[in-house]
């Protein structure tokens, strides 16, 4: 690595899908020379990055330090030396990872700025640090996929935010030949939630269908009529996709979203998405039916019913999803190039 590093992301590499990873394979679309131009870094309490999460006093310590780990400090030790060895112009955090006043100091003292990709709410209880909302005002810009968080992150001292939505990464996300001879009839992908189950519901009774959930965290949830699979991933999850009859383009209120990653990634994969209906779902399917959005749990139901009934209004939500949103603005290397422009674009 050459002085004046262009990038230094620090974000979560450690698995495909990983939004770090997402970032990392989009880098060359955004016109960067990954091993040249970037830097990867990160931390996690997950006991891969911080070992001491796996014993009880770690545990304890990491809820009496504002969920950091032992090894968090370690780590700001290793990315000030890091900023003060390559001097990144642009140290781009995803996610809510708080960072020590140092490591702020050490990025301008280097002449670089820094910025966040935020993907979830820091105010949410399930979400909130202390220590990274006293980061807020120490960020040179936040882009937040949540529109209407922008103005509570401007209240906190951020000094400026833009919106940047999710996106879908082509080398995980696309359609493939092989079908599953059990696919669902109707399949939602997605994270067990108690806010969730009254979309469920309105299903579970229709009769004659295959209705199955894959996702994390639905084993003490009530889910009669569903069958409940574990989280998919790679092509498992556009196996599952592309073959089931309908896919449920669910959001939680609790994340505050109008859309969401999988808003992208069932669309790229060629799969009959049947969206929620919000302002983004609808910015990002123009010429979708109306067939394809739902408002509330009854129309849902009729929704699905009509869908399974007319084999055509599938083909055309399937066909109209993958125009919509397969497209290279839509990619995360799109994603981190508008990143990349707004610093460069920045005195």
């Amino acid at each position: 690595m050459t002085k004046g590093l262009p990038l230094l992301l620090i974000a979560d590499t450690s698995v495909p899908e990983a939004l770090g990873s997402k970032f990392l394979r989009g880098a060359q679309q955004a016109g960067l020379d990954p091993e040249r131009d970037l830097l990867v870094a990160y931390t996690s309490p997950a006991p891969a990055f911080s070992p001491s999460m796996g014993r009880l006093r770690g545990k304890v310590f990491y809820r009496l330090a504002d969920r950091r780990s032992w090894e968090w400090w370690g780590f700001q030790r290793q990315l000030i030396a890091l900023i003060e060895q390559h001097k990144p112009s642009l140290v781009l955090i995803t996610g809510i990872l708080p960072l020590a006043p140092q490591v702020f100091q050490a990025i301008r003292a280097s002449g670089g700025r820094i910025v966040n990709y935020l993907t979830d709410d820091p105010w949410n209880p399930i979400h909130r640090r202390r220590c990274f909302l006293r980061n807020l005002k120490s960020y040179n810009h936040i882009f937040s996929t949540k529109e209407a968080l922008r103005q509570r992150l401007e209240a906190a001292g951020t000094p400026s935010t833009s919106w940047l939505p999710f996106a879908y990464d082509p080398e995980l996300h696309h359609p493939i030949d092989v079908t599953d001879p059990e696919a669902a009839d109707v399949l939602f992908v997605g994270t067990g939630a108690a806010e969730r189950l009254p979309w469920l519901k309105a299903l579970a009774d229709l009769p004659g269908l295959r209705r199955r959930i894959h996702g994390n965290s639905w084993e003490g949830l009530c889910t009669p009529g569903w069958e409940k699979g574990p989280a998919v991933v790679g092509e498992d999850y556009c196996r599952a996709m592309g073959s089931a009859r309908v896919v449920l383009g669910l959001l939680r209120q609790a994340n505050g979203d109008l859309s969401t990653d999988r808003s992208y990634e069932i669309g790229a994969i060629g799969g009959c998405g049947l969206y929620q209906d919000t302002s983004e779902h609808r910015a990002l399917l123009q010429n979708y039916p109306d067939g394809g959005f739902f408002k509330d749990p009854a129309e849902l139901r009729a929704r699905v019913e009509a869908l399974l009934r007319d084999p055509e209004l599938q083909q055309q939500l399937r066909q109209g999803g993958a125009k919509a949103l397969a497209r290279p603005e839509h990619t995360y290397g799109a994603r981190l190039r508008t990143i990349l422009d707004w610093s460069q674009a920045t005195p």
